[in-house]
């Protein structure tokens, strides 16, 4: 196994290792080590099906059910396609296509659940030959680490209030049963906290970020803009160019992520699975 380091803030590439079969115990944790100092971690050629996928991420942990029905066959891995059930590409007003639209903010999985997932692991099935379909990637650590430490103190206490009906009623209802939104309340997590793999302390801010609790909602929401926005400055970000069979895996404990683009004239099939979290976000000692 090599692993090569990919941006000087965030994400290194993994060869050498087969994800089609089961790893040695001195593999992963190979692989886990690299994941919690990398934060990204990038694995070409890997021809996965879904069975496979399952199987190398409850290495991690256990994994998340699909809460959406409008992505979900197999419980546990998430479509993320711009295809309708008969294989068709989605209409540009298609309220898929709208459903789609929240994952090209700035955003970390699952933040709005009362224990936000561990990892995120994303297969490349279809991959277009000639339209871009990046993910951008960003580390909370590197932008914690990199504010004033006056700023550092003044966020330290301060809670989020995070909903997924906030986040997707700012692009649209994208075909998202009431039902499902209602098994969906708001949950809270310090702004600041810690790394439970390192220890490091990091921002923990994302796309769905509602509200600050204690303070004004306008001004709360300005925070959380402004803080992701010093997290994703060009410099820190890495933007990764999709190739077929390519195997993402991302923290988001401490990384931002986006989809830049939604293909319009080719199909892209990306099939996610999520890694729960390892129980409530801790805030770092006072």
């Amino acid at each position: 196994m090599n692993i090569k380091q990919l941006h000087p803030h965030i994400g290194a590439v993994v060869s050498g290792v087969d994800l089609t079969q089961p790893l040695s115990g001195s593999d992963f944790a190979q692989i886990r080590e690299a994941f919690n100092r990398h934060s990204v971690l990038v694995f070409r050629n890997q021809a996965i099906d879904d069975d496979q996928q399952v199987q190398f991420s409850r290495r991690f942990n256990d994994l998340e059910k699909i809460t959406f029905s409008v992505a979900a066959e197999n419980p546990y891995v998430y479509h993320l396609s711009n295809v309708d059930e008969n294989g068709r590409l989605l209409a540009s007003d298609s309220k898929k296509r709208v459903f789609l639209k929240v994952n090209s903010r700035w955003h970390t999985d699952s933040s709005f659940k009362p224990v936000p997932a561990m990892a995120s692991i994303l297969s490349g099935r279809e991959i277009p030959s000639t339209e871009r379909a990046d993910t951008d990637f960003a580390s909370m650590r590197v932008g914690y680490a990199r504010l004033p430490q006056q700023r550092r103190d003044a966020l330290r206490g301060l809670i989020a209030v995070h909903h997924y009906g906030y986040s997707l009623n700012l692009i649209g209802d994208g075909g998202v049963p009431q039902a499902e939104l209602d098994s969906l309340p708001p949950s809270q997590h310090p702004i600041v906290r810690v790394h439970p793999g390192t220890g490091e302390t990091s921002l923990f801010v994302s796309g769905h970020i509602e509200s600050i609790v204690g303070m004004p909602v306008d001004e709360g929401r300005q925070l959380a803009t402004e803080l992701i926005e010093w997290c994703t400055q060009p410099e820190y970000v890495y933007s990764h160019r999709w190739e077929q069979d390519d195997l993402v895996l991302w923290d988001n404990r401490c990384t931002l992520h986006r989809a830049t683009v939604i293909p319009e004239r080719e199909i892209r099939r990306a099939h996610r699975t999520t890694v729960k979290g390892e129980g409530a976000v801790d805030a770092p000692p006072s």
